[in-house]
């Protein structure tokens, strides 16, 4: 009997960490809402970021968005907590230079 519980308590460990995971997703792009001039200002503010379900951009001129490690629901701005001072400059690096600083940034043609 001793010889039993623990695979038994094993394999029911097993089953009850697997059984109630779920695909979640761990991280979002955001997409440049904010004014189409994109100064310095416009393109380094969260709050001109939304989160999108998809990455709606093709790579051309000016700043487009930046997919950020946390998943946050559509609509909303970046989390504080990624939208960090490097972050900030890696896009207003991007839009100067009009190519993207690395590849969680993407470029469009601003309208």
């Amino acid at each position: 009997m001793k010889k039993l519980i623990i695979p038994v308590i094993a394999i029911i460990m097993a089953f009850g960490s697997s059984a109630f995971t779920t695909n979640k997703a761990t991280s979002n792009f955001f997409k440049y809402v904010g004014p189409a001039a994109r100064t310095i200002s416009d393109v380094q503010s969260a709050s001109n970021y939304q989160a999108t379900a998809v990455n709606p951009c093709v790579e051309l001129n000016d700043v487009c968005g930046i997919t950020l490690p946390t998943a946050r629901t559509i609509g909303l701005s970046p989390a504080s907590s990624d939208f960090t001072p490097t972050v900030q400059g890696k896009l207003w690096s991007s839009q100067s230079n009009h190519q993207p600083f690395d590849g969680t940034i993407s470029m469009e043609d601003a309208q």
